[in-house]
């Protein structure tokens, strides 16, 4: 069995403050930790950062402790990643904000003007499936149940006769004439659809991950909207306006995990 000295417990702390799970399973190859159950949590991290799901869920299941099974930690993210795999909206709008929160952690902006794109779409879609169809978010699959950005946008032509070209347009237009008067709506609405979201939206049309080559740095996006990480904290308040009451801090009690059961690698080392 290997242990881990004191520099690479520092670089492995640095690394999860980074959430990058490939730098941590390398330090730990390097130290002669090739497997076991630190190993398969760390892997597990790295699988479902990277929304691979089932082999997150697999990993998670070769742990061979009853005692990490057993961790409120452990068997909070087996849950989540059941939920995940069936598309349930609060786990999957979870997991969108935390990888978020982690383009922020790691100042990739471009990714992070993709996960804003992404999630204000995906908030929109789930507005409209389940005001549309009566649908309770318990009765909705994000990935079953939503349909595409062409389908939405003829049944609101077609039924609605809302004839804008913009999907997040057309899906307000079609609340506000339909579900105008509810509060709660009407606040995501306003988080969704502000000045400063549409700027970040338009500056990721802009870029590689949308149809343009500019480069995005920071100071761009914080002229637009501020301090990068409060596009997070919007997104939450959108999603629990909406009774999705999200958890976007998982990913940071399994790093604690992780650097407790590290810590006992360092203990046989000391002995």
């Amino acid at each position: 069995m290997g242990s881990v000295d004191l520099k690479s417990e520092f670089v492995i702390e640095k690394f999860l403050d980074r959430y990058d799970y490939d730098g941590v399973e390398e330090i730990l190859r390097d130290s002669g930790i090739e497997d076991g159950d630190l190993v398969a949590i760390v892997s597990a991290c790295k699988y479902l950062v990277s929304f691979d799901f089932k082999t997150s869920a697999k990993r998670l299941e070769s742990i061979r402790s009853n005692e990490i099974k057993n961790r409120p930690e452990i068997k909070d993210m087996k849950e989540h990643l059941l939920k995940l795999i069936e598309g349930e909206p609060v786990a999957i709008f979870s997991e969108l904000i935390g990888s978020l929160k982690i383009q922020c952690s790691k100042e990739e902006y471009i990714d992070y003007l993709g996960r804003v794109y992404r999630l204000k779409e995906a908030l929109m879609k789930y507005l409209f499936i389940s005001r549309n169809n009566g649908n309770g978010k318990r009765q909705i699959s994000m990935t079953v149940h939503v349909p595409t950005k062409y389908e939405i946008m003829n049944i609101l032509r077609r039924k609605y006769r809302i004839y804008t070209g913009s999907l997040s347009g057309g899906i307000s237009e079609y609340l506000n004439m339909t579900r105008g008067k509810n509060k709660s709506i009407k606040e995501a609405l306003a988080i969704l659809n502000a000045k400063n979201m549409d700027g970040l939206i338009k500056l990721r049309h802009e870029c590689p991950v949308g149809h343009g080559f500019k480069g995005v740095s920071r100071e761009d996006i914080e002229a637009i909207y501020g301090e990068p990480s409060k596009v997070v904290s919007d997104f939450v308040r959108a999603c629990r306006i909406l009774d999705l009451h999200v958890n976007v801090d998982r990913h940071d009690n399994i790093n604690n995990l992780i650097l407790e059961m590290l810590d006992r690698y360092a203990q046989k080392r000391e002995m």
